[in-house]
């Protein structure tokens, strides 16, 4: 009599806790590479002034461009909440609005009831009669 063996797997999913390797290099890590290398290296031929220098510049540039980029990031958000803060006058008051599809060319007037920001159109108009029109379609702004 033959009997039959139950099927096994030897495949087991992947540790979801395991922690993701990321492209994220800072200046701490630099250092301590640095360091490393410094610590580690041959007596007999250490390195010279030309490539210990050239890896300084290195670090000061990596410096230099994550402060530049935190900068950066500050910008756009003032940038943002600006735009916020211009559009949002037009809330209440009437505007005169042209917007072209491949088609059609579109015209309306309605009054603002919001502003909201959208990915895909930047900031858009949101009308009482329920249309939405990208701000930079408005043709005319007309207190209500």
């Amino acid at each position: 009599m033959t009997t039959i063996q139950p099927k096994t797997s030897d495949y087991s999913l992947p540790d979801q806790s395991a922690p993701k390797a990321t492209n994220q290099y800072d200046k701490n890590m630099f250092l301590k590479l640095l360091l490393a290398q410094l610590a580690n290296q041959d007596p007999m031929s250490p390195m010279e002034d030309r490539e210990f220098i050239a890896q300084m510049a290195q670090f000061s540039s990596l410096e230099q461009m994550q402060t530049i980029s935190k900068q950066l990031d500050s910008v756009l958000v003032d940038r943002h909440m600006s735009s916020i803060s211009e559009f949002s006058n037009m809330i209440g008051k009437t505007i005169d609005y042209k917007t072209e599809t491949a088609t059609e060319t579109i015209r309306g007037s309605a009054r603002v009831v919001s502003i909201s920001r959208t990915d895909e159109a930047g900031y858009m108009a949101d009308l009482e009669d329920g249309t939405s029109v990208s701000v930079y379609d408005i043709t005319s702004i007309k207190q209500a």
